[in-house]
């Protein structure tokens, strides 16, 4: 099968990336031709076909680019392709639908806010082809907003990338890290992802906090972070195999967005470990299923670490509680679950 996965793909960063570059991965093992069709800094990680478009890196400009190349090339290509999958449904999804081609729309989280000229070009491609949620939660969401009933295939985690982790002391010292009670977040500096949210929580808890992540807030969530005092540390974007190791070595992993529609960075700090703090919102519930702290506000998520910074008994019933769960889910699942739409 010659199989087109259309949205952002490595080296991008975030869940919809890891979603399409480790589906195309397993697509090639189960001996499928895969080609993408992404942004014009995306390359190809296992062998895929990458064609990259003309994308400006501007706001608002770039996602309208991307809509109108890809549905200009998916056009001239629309004979070539067995299955079409659009990746996100805001940019990816519009694009499919502007094309008139027929395919899979995922919905991830965030796309189900746009305009109405946006909605009215998903809609078209939701009436030809088949719609994926990526959590019972987005899945409600779009059968509310657009009628229709989705699927739910939901990210996994790669086995084999949690199971030779490097010792924790050496993961610290190469972060310059010490030894101190160690938070970790890992998000993008948006607004939705509630970074904001961490950085006041670090202002408040007398521990090392370290952010994962880039994004426009950056300057001005380090400037807050200064202004109160919090002891916070921006790495700014991480190779995922690093985040990995970073997540296996800090005692807590916090998570604060205003909005998640799966949330896999807390899927892959399951299968690190790390005791998980997350907001009590969107799909987080669903993904944790019980295995971690939620919390609904600042002061709760301090009350949360502080307890687990001195209860060292119940930091350790977290640490690992949901690591063979989360792993027993692999990206062939993925991929399988996706054959069986077609």
């Amino acid at each position: 099968m010659r199989i087109l996965i259309v949205g952002a793909h490595h080296p991008e960063k975030g869940g919809v990336q890891l979603y399409s570059t480790y589906l195309s991965r397993e697509f090639i093992r189960m001996g499928h031709e895969v080609e993408v069709l992404s942004y014009s800094n995306s390359s190809s990680c296992f062998g895929e076909i990458v064609h990259q478009l003309r994308t400006p890196r501007i706001r608002w400009i770039r996602g309208i680019s991307f809509i109108t190349n890809a549905s200009i090339w998916m056009r001239r290509k629309s004979k070539e392709f067995d299955l079409v999958i659009a990746n996100y449904a805001k940019t990816s999804g519009a694009a499919l639908g502007l094309s008139s081609l027929k395919g899979i729309v995922v919905f991830h989280g965030t796309d189900i806010f746009m305009g109405r000229i946006l909605r009215h070009f998903v809609k078209k491609s939701l009436s030809k082809g088949k719609t994926v949620s990526v959590s019972e939660y987005i899945a409600k969401k779009v059968k509310d907003i657009f009628g229709v009933e989705s699927a739910v295939i939901p990210g996994a985690v790669d086995r084999e990338e949690f199971l030779s982790i490097p010792e924790r002391s050496a993961i610290r010292s190469e972060f310059g890290l010490s030894d101190d009670f160690l938070v970790l977040s890992a998000a993008s500096l948006v607004p939705v992802k509630g970074v904001d949210l961490v950085v006041e929580v670090a202002s408040k808890v007398d521990a090392q906090f370290v952010v994962a992540g880039d994004g426009p807030l950056r300057k001005s969530l380090e400037r807050k972070a200064r202004e109160l005092g919090a002891r916070v540390k921006f790495l700014g974007n991480l190779e995922h195999k690093k985040l990995i190791s970073l997540m296996s070595a800090s005692d807590v992993f916090l998570h604060m967005p205003r909005f998640e529609g799966y949330g896999l960075v807390v899927i892959e700090a399951l299968a690190s470990g790390v005791p998980v703090v997350a907001a009590n919102v969107g799909a987080i519930p669903e993904v944790l299923r019980g295995d971690g702290i939620l919390v609904n506000n600042v002061e709760e998520a301090v009350q949360a670490i502080e307890e687990l910074k001195e209860n060292k008994e119940k930091l350790n019933s977290l640490r690992g509680i949901a690591r063979e769960r989360v792993l027993s889910r692999s990206w062939r699942d993925v991929a399988e679950e996706f054959l069986k739409l077609v």
